[in-house]
């Protein structure tokens, strides 16, 4: 079954932010994930919610995305985001 993360960041350092982008993408693709959309043009309809950076991220399975987040490959990029980022993600699977 199919997992979401949707995650938003407000990043502090643009040359950290630049580094954790850097093959971003490749990595993820080891682990079936792939960026479905992202932006930092992002119109709040309801709530206060204002996220300054959103991504949705699709991966295989729930098993494939903490595989991805919780490996050796993706450890420094997290503690890169952690250090100079502010941010918040979810993560579900499909269930309609």
């Amino acid at each position: 079954m199919p997992a979401y993360m949707v995650g938003e960041a407000e990043w502090h350092d643009a040359e950290a932010r630049r580094k954790y982008g850097e093959g971003h993408s490749e990595l993820l693709a080891k682990y079936g994930g792939e960026i479905l959309a992202g932006s930092e043009e992002v119109e709040t309809i309801e709530g206060d919610w204002k996220p300054r950076l959103l991504a949705i991220f699709k991966f295989p399975s729930l098993k494939d995305f903490h595989a991805w987040y919780s490996s050796a490959e993706y450890a420094p990029r997290l503690a890169l985001r952690r250090e100079h980022a502010d941010s918040k993600m979810v993560v579900f699977e499909d269930a309609w």
